[in-house]
């Protein structure tokens, strides 16, 4: 996993090692939702929830409140009702993917979007805010996607190091990834499928520091 270029990937870890039980909040699009293209099978978030089982967090709750299409400015809008009101301890972002509809142009306005979508989760929740890149894409994905997609896979970066947010980099792993290999990862276009999502959860369980490839969750198939 490519790390951030800060230490604060270190605070996940440390958060796992607390007794009492934590609500994780998996807001985004339609990646974090896991929907269609897994063909039914689990998407990232509850690849990570199982692992957090194995690992002895039974205890735990992990609510996945994605919504397919979504955009920085959805979750502006019905941050709410997605995440506040389930009173999280940590909240996973995973959006980016549409909103490279917005081109070259629009992506200094996401990257204050997003900045403050932080900041309002932390005012009101006071939780921990993990930043994430979006997966790879094919060519084949939509145009704006392949077209705009590394600028606001940058933009995140960007804002996780000035907000010290811990930043889950999938966008760089699958970008060191070999393409014939990543092809494999996508059911359609942008859309991971059910290796795509396992690969997700590997680099997420990295950056918690509990991935461990001879458990259940890791002995799982990544090609």
């Amino acid at each position: 996993m490519s790390a951030p270029g800060h230490d604060v990937l270190s605070e996940l870890a440390q958060l796992l090692e607390r007794p009492d039980p934590l609500l994780w909040s998996f807001i985004g699009d339609s990646v974090t939702a896991a929907s269609w293209h897994t063909w039914g099978r689990r998407g990232y978030s509850e690849l990570f929830h199982e692992r957090l089982r194995e690992i002895g967090r039974t205890r735990d709750a992990v609510v996945t409140t994605a919504v397919s299409g979504w955009q920085v400015h959805d979750l502006h809008r019905e941050l709410e009702l997605v995440c506040l009101r389930h009173r999280p301890d940590v909240v996973v972002i995973g959006t980016g993917l549409n909103d490279t509809k917005g081109g070259g142009a629009g992506v200094g306005a996401f990257a204050d979007s997003y900045t403050r979508l932080i900041t309002r989760i932390r005012d009101n929740a006071g939780a921990l805010v993990v930043a994430q890149t979006p997966n790879g894409t094919l060519p084949t994905g939509p145009e704006h996607v392949v077209a705009h997609l590394p600028a606001y896979a940058a933009a995140i970066r960007t804002v996780a190091a000035s907000a010290g947010a811990p930043l889950v980099d999938h966008y760089a792993v699958w970008q060191a990834t070999a393409t014939d290999t990543t092809f494999h990862w996508l059911g359609h276009g942008c859309h991971p499928n059910a290796y795509g999502h396992r690969a997700m959860a590997r680099t997420l369980l990295q950056a918690c520091g509990r991935w461990d490839p001879s458990s259940r969750t890791g002995r799982l198939t990544i090609p």
